[in-house]
């Protein structure tokens, strides 16, 4: 990765990406600042191949009972934002790509 998404805060350039009531944002996996944020509308029209899970905090692991949602984006929007929408930050994970 470039350093053009290096956290500000703590150097480092390891992102994840969560989703809060309607934006979608990548923040820093090591202190949690956010580093980049758009409208969650603004990605959602992917094909990309993904899964949600209600997040448990910057760089925590994901817990198999907090699974929200896995399809491509565009088909499994609607569960996250339903999920994010009482203020429920969405942990994304994206497949990798051919």
């Amino acid at each position: 990765m470039n350093n053009m998404l290096a956290c500000t805060s703590c150097g480092r350039d390891q992102t994840e990406s969560v989703v809060h009531l309607g934006s979608y944002i990548l923040r820093c996996a090591a202190c949690g600042d956010v580093i980049v944020a758009t409208s969650f509308i603004a990605v959602i029209d992917s094909d990309h191949e993904c899964s949600a899970f209600i997040d448990p905090g910057p760089g925590q692991a994901l817990l198999p009972h907090a699974f929200v949602a896995r399809g491509p984006l565009r088909l499994i929007a609607t569960a996250i934002s339903a999920a994010a929408s009482d203020g429920t930050l969405i942990r994304l994970i994206f497949e990798p790509m051919d």
